[in-house]
């Protein structure tokens, strides 16, 4: 009886439910920096991502509701607004490295 390794058939298994998983997300791009998501009249992307660097901004969901809080209050506290205009879709909030955005996105965390 022959016999027939099963790494290779799981391996094409997986890679096409992996190549699925992406084609459902085809086209939506990858979610934008913490600096296009916050925005000051008359300030320029250098400020903004200056005012990011001073409020010690980490943009990864995981690193807690608390520690999201106290930077997003530090950026509002600076005079800036997240996410105006809208450009953190729902489909930017998943998976392990979402953006700390998404606490608000989710409502999780309230809009200042």
């Amino acid at each position: 009886m022959a016999r027939f390794p099963i790494a290779p058939a799981a391996t094409l298994a997986l890679t096409a439910v992996l190549l699925a998983g992406c084609a459902g997300t085809a086209g939506q791009g990858h979610p934008p920096q913490a600096a296009d998501t916050w925005s000051k009249p008359g300030a320029s992307r250098a400020q903004v991502e200056q005012a990011l660097q001073t409020c010690g901004y980490v943009d990864r969901f995981a690193i807690g509701q608390q520690a999201i809080g106290e930077q997003f209050a530090c950026m509002v506290n600076q005079g800036y607004v997240f996410n105006q205009p809208p450009v953190l879709r729902k489909e930017h909030c998943q998976g392990a490295n979402m953006p700390a955005g998404c606490a608000v996105y989710w409502h999780t965390l309230a809009k200042p």
